[in-house]
């Protein structure tokens, strides 16, 4: 089983936004070309956050927060949906 980036929407994970910034924290292995990132080659996703973590710990708490008020506000949508409210 392939291994991959456990972030639904790619926009929040920290890994690929620092693979666009100086620093070598991201998830950019120089196989970008064979599709995948170095996640799913085998790199331990959460040693390399932990890395990214200690390195800029704000693009990691920023981007954990716009995910979870993301997750929030589709789940106010389903309620809503499931409530027949909207």
């Amino acid at each position: 089983m392939k291994k991959r980036c456990p972030h639904a929407d790619i926009r929040f994970c920290p890994l690929y936004h620092a693979a666009h910034m100086e620093g070598g924290f991201g998830c950019d292995d120089g196989r970008l070309d064979e599709g995948g990132c170095a996640v799913s080659r085998g790199w331990s996703y959460a040693r390399a956050l932990a890395r990214l973590n200690a390195a800029m710990p704000r693009i990691v708490a920023e981007l954990r927060w716009k995910e979870e008020a993301a997750e929030g506000r589709l789940q106010r949508d389903r309620n809503m949906r499931l409530l027949g409210l909207h």
